[in-house]
């Protein structure tokens, strides 16, 4: 690579994508920070530090950036965790929802369906990072900043389901038990008209959760670090996410089972659906 250029970073290489936490880790503890980001002389090392261990062209910006995207990435999830009665499970690293409550929360907050299947990795080392630190916006990406993540960005949107059945009663009229009782029969009326449109609604939104994207299960694939991008079984998963979400859905489910599931898993499917 000519000198001054730069190249695309690959922050999905697993090794890379560590090394760089690491480094952060490192330099934040030894170093303090400066405000919500590392000290210049830090950034400084941090690049030098990633070049030569993994023989990149990096640039500053292009590591700052990643740090603002995994700042905003550790707020998304530590919302999730932050809630009463989460469902958090230390063993599987995620969080044991009901498809309503997913699909409910996700409406409210787009950004959180990067952790449906699976939680966040490297959460503690991320914790210690950011924690107190958020971002605000759309993962406050600002102008400066090189594209825009590739995992699952959308624009933050406020939707809310109300099915509380007494916030939809009207106040009782004041005038005599007979328009009473009249006022309770149109409430009534109201109440159950009002409640099957938001039930309509609420059905709406579960039928329109799709499942698992196509970039999650190769998110994960990644992670799982089955097979290098050159094996032709790697190829073979990816065409396989692509099928349909029927195939999608039992493959995030097979994300904590032994190494030989899941490559038998991908041969057995490859073989069904005439890859090998």
């Amino acid at each position: 690579m000519a000198s001054g250029d730069s190249a695309r970073a690959n922050w999905k290489d697993p090794e890379l994508y560590k090394l760089f936490i690491d480094l952060c880790l490192k330099e934040s503890t030894e170093n303090g920070k400066n405000g919500g980001s590392l000290k210049k002389e830090s950034w400084d090392r941090i690049l030098i530090a990633l070049n030569k261990e993994k023989g990149l062209n990096l640039t500053q910006k292009q590591v700052k950036n990643q740090w603002d995207f995994l700042k905003s990435k550790y707020g998304e999830w530590s919302k999730i965790i932050s809630k009463t009665g989460n469902g958090y499970d230390l063993v599987t690293n995620t969080v044991n929802w009901s498809t309503e409550e997913w699909s409910e929360y996700i409406q409210a907050n787009p950004n959180a369906k990067q952790f449906r299947y699976t939680g966040l990795q490297y959460s503690n080392e991320l914790k210690a990072l950011f924690d107190g630190v958020r971002a605000t916006g759309r993962f406050s990406w600002g102008p400066s900043k090189e594209g825009f993540p590739t995992d699952g960005t959308h624009s933050q949107s406020q939707t809310y389901i109300n099915l509380d059945i007494g916030s939809l009663e009207t106040p009782s009229s004041p005038n005599g038990d007979v328009e009473k009782h009249g006022n309770k029969r149109q409430k009534k009326n109201k109440s159950s008209d009002d409640l099957d449109k938001q039930l309509l609604e609420a059905l709406h939104t579960l039928q329109s959760f799709d499942g698992p994207t196509l970039e999650e299960c190769n998110r994960i694939l990644d992670e799982m670090q089955l097979f290098d991008m050159s094996d032709p079984l790697y190829i073979v998963a990816c065409s396989i996410f692509c099928e349909s979400k029927a195939h999608r859905e039992p493959w995030m489910l097979l994300h904590q089972k032994p190494e030989v599931v899941r490559k038998s898993w991908i041969e057995l499917n490859g073989k069904k659906l005439g890859l090998l």
